[in-house]
């Protein structure tokens, strides 16, 4: 979609049934959804088979798409049932399917190609290199990742498939695809849709106790034109595991927004803070928002709307004295001294300016003291009138034949399409009185409780001196009017699942070691191959760093970078090409250039399954890293045949890759963080030598990647990783990667998922 081009759709979150007809309701033009598995929102509702049928039929009915998550890294076991969730969304007749894994793509492409396919953000797309990759592939869109400036989303609409960027709602702090903060430190994988959340938790900085990883939600309802000038094709509101009214809201504000391209009244941009909102909105990445503009540290749950303050009270009952109506049934925090007091009005509305009066549990009432402040947490008005949006009714054209001789036949249009018919016994001839066209029509029109609407002025009938019973025309009415989406409930056979062609490694793999110090990598022992991953990405320190790099090292791209930056780095690595053993890629979308020297699959390119390490392999890797995920027999599955795969074995892993600098954070800056030198000067208060401490104690050091459009932070684990001995006997492959970091000799290690595996 070019620049400036075409209508925007707006694209709702439907965790559920009845979080799908709200949606439908406030005028989405699709919704997107996931099933009972392979879902990146799976403590959502999500559909079974039966109900993804009839969520199709619905919402094609109103005219509504219906694109599928199937965004989650699979496992080799998990494929034969990969593949009866693709045949069900195939015969279910979904609009698109979004995916993460790079064997699901594979596998679609060979089975599945009458399924269109979307990269979701979990594909970790992010400049214009990415995009045009993911076109060469068969995708017809790609999910930005939401890091994306509005400059970067630009340049990828021009790529000649759809963007869709993320307009409202919860914003991931990590780099989408690239989180496992939840799996290492808690078994739950984010990239398996089971996410713990670890960034809404306290850590501790420096002293300071706070949210350092918790952004606040986006809100880009007054950005709309902007998006529209950029060339995005969607709008997605985020908010699978949202309620059915939060879902009619908000999406009831874009459609107001995309149709009018205004502002939101005042009106209106309250109603969407009292919907769901972490410390106020931001205007995210995209935007240009930075660090402490982000993140909202102070609170990491719903922070409503204020309403007023405690007056008074006496244990058993508070006055409150109001700024805004008060609704039976509204959802309250006190803000108390000695925390938060949550509870819920039961009385008459109380008006703006008015007092209401408010029951108190015994436990809680001697905690509530006059001046204390009082926010709604649910309006449950703005609720009612969300969940009472009407369905819009579908209108029909019809076309009625009802001619002495011949049968009775009744057509459906839509849009001047035909969308349905039936047909009735042979009409007869008007012994006494004939039917008339007038009266056939007072038929036609009573669509009753059917989700269709019929004006006279839509209905043409062809008769001449007819007979018809009424009742016949009434039975042809619903014959026709059920005909239009009717359901398929057939099932098509499953797909034999082919095998990946995985071929083994034409040598043997040596060990390998990333540092950042060119120097450590010049000191490796024999037999190991060193692979340089350098802090610093600005054009005249990596020239530097190559031209003092040890002939064969391999460079580690970044897995996030402009597409400047990613030019810049092309070019240099042609310039060495003599020296570079290779680039180990960092994101998937870094395929999409032609690149001077052999290519390697890095750990951000996720790898769970063999169809994906074979897809890899035939885009010409030489080797591929195997994700940290898998336990000891799934890397076993994985490395059959002895590919050329990578396994982690020692060092400190990347847990989250940041946007944002906890350090700027802390400091309260949001503005130039792509001109920041606190860590180039040394500054005390820059990121060097800072960890988040959690509330056991661990702590995770913090490590800057500087790129020339700014930095990344790496958040690492708090133990290294050390499976060498197990990885030895199993005669494996083995990535050594200390990251720079000091070996912990004698130290705690963890064996990460060598054992236990995520679920």
């Amino acid at each position: 979609m070019s620049a400036g081009a075409g209508r925007m759709e707006l694209l709702s979150p439907a965790g559920n049934p009845q979080a799908l007809e709200r949606a439908v309701a406030a005028g989405a033009d699709a919704v997107y959804l996931g099933c009972s598995a392979f879902s990146a929102r799976a403590g959502a509702g999500n559909f079974n088979g039966e109900e993804l049928r009839e969520a199709v039929r619905f919402c094609h009915l109103h005219g509504v798409k219906v694109h599928v998550a199937v965004n989650t890294l699979v496992k080799d076991r998990e494929i034969p049932a990969l593949f009866s969730l693709l045949t069900l969304i195939r015969d279910a007749g979904a609009d698109a399917v979004l995916v993460q894994d790079l064997g699901v793509l594979s596998l679609m492409r060979r089975c599945f190609p009458e399924l269109t396919v979307h990269a979701s953000t979990q594909m970790s797309l992010h400049n214009l290199t990415g995009v045009r990759w993911a076109a060469r592939q068969g995708m017809v869109r790609v999910v930005l990742a939401r890091e994306c400036s509005l400059g970067e989303v630009k340049k990828a609409a021009e790529a000649g498939i759809e963007v869709e960027v993320f307009g409202h709602g919860a914003q991931c702090v990590c780099v989408s695809g690239q989180c496992l903060f939840s799996s290492l430190v808690g078994g739950r994988s984010g990239n398996r849709g089971r996410c713990a959340q670890p960034c809404r938790l306290n850590y501790g900085l420096e002293g300071e106790e706070g949210a350092w990883l918790s952004p606040r939600d986006v809100c880009l309802r007054d950005d709309l034109p902007a998006l529209r000038e950029a060339g995005v094709a969607s709008v997605k509101l985020e908010g699978r595991l949202k309620s059915p009214a939060y879902v009619a809201t908000v999406t009831e504000s874009y459609r107001r927004g995309l149709d009018t391209m205004a502002p939101a009244s005042k009106e209106e941009k309250e109603e969407l803070l009292q919907a769901f909102q972490r410390g106020g909105f931001m205007r995210g990445f995209i935007m240009g928002c930075e660090d402490a503009g982000v993140i909202a540290p102070e609170r990491v749950n719903h922070g409503g709307l204020p309403l007023g303050r405690v007056l008074r009270g006496d244990g058993r009952f508070a006055a409150l004295g109001v700024d805004r109506p008060l609704h039976d049934g509204d959802q309250l925090r006190i803000l108390t001294r000695r925390g938060d007091y949550e509870t819920a009005y039961a009385g008459p509305e109380v008006p703006a300016a008015g007092t209401a009066t408010l029951r108190l549990r015994p436990e809680d009432g001697g905690h509530v003291r006059p001046g204390d402040r009082v926010v709604r947490l649910s309006d449950s008005a703005l609720n009612a009138r969300a969940l009472a949006l009407p369905v819009p009714r579908i209108p029909l054209t019809l076309s009625l034949t009802a001619l002495p001789g011949q049968p009775l036949m009744l057509l459906a249009f839509r849009d001047g399409l035909p969308v349905g018919q039936a047909a009735g016994e042979v009409v007869q001839a008007a012994q006494k009185r004939c039917v008339t066209a007038e009266e056939m029509i007072r038929q036609l029109t009573k669509t009753g409780d059917t989700p269709f609407t019929v004006r006279p002025e839509d209905c043409r009938v062809e008769t001449e001196h007819a007979f018809v019973p009424l009742a016949a025309l009434n039975a042809l009415r619903r014959a026709c009017l059920a005909a239009i989406g009717e359901k398929n409930d057939g099932v098509s056979p499953v797909p034999a699942v082919p095998e990946p062609e995985v071929g083994s490694a034409p040598r043997p793999l040596p060990d390998m070691a990333v540092s950042a110090d060119p120097a450590a990598l010049a000191a490796l022992p024999e037999g190991t191959r060193g692979i340089w991953f350098p802090e610093d990405w600005r054009e005249e320190a990596l020239e530097a760093g190559l031209a003092g790099l040890p002939a064969g090292c391999w460079l580690q791209l970044p897995t996030v970078c402009e597409e400047a930056t990613l030019g810049m780095i092309h070019r240099l690595a042609e310039a060495h090409r003599g020296k570079l053993g290779g680039v180990v890629l960092g994101s998937v979308g870094q395929l999409g250039l032609d690149w001077p020297v052999p290519v390697a699959a890095g750990s951000g390119i996720p790898v769970m399954n063999r169809h994906a390490l074979a897809f890899l392999l035939a885009a010409g890797c030489r080797f591929v890293v195997a994700s940290e995920e898998l336990n000891r027999e799934e890397l076993r599955t994985l490395m059959a045949g002895n590919p050329p795969v990578m396994v982690p074995a020692w060092g400190f892993s990347q847990l989250m890759l940041l946007h944002v600098c906890p350090a700027r954070t802390k400091l309260g800056l949001d503005r130039g963080h792509a001109r920041c030198s606190l860590c180039d000067r040394g500054d005390p208060a820059s990121l060097r030598g800072k960890t988040l401490t959690d509330r056991r104690g661990a702590a995770f050091p913090l490590r800057r990647l500087r790129l020339p459009e700014g930095c990344l932070v790496r958040v690492m684990n708090s133990l290294p990783l050390d499976i060498r001995e197990e990885a030895a006997r199993e005669g494996w492959p083995r990535l050594l990667r200390p990251d720079g970091m000091a070996e912990a000799r004698g130290g705690p290690v963890t064996a990460g998922h060598w054992k236990r595996g995520v679920e």
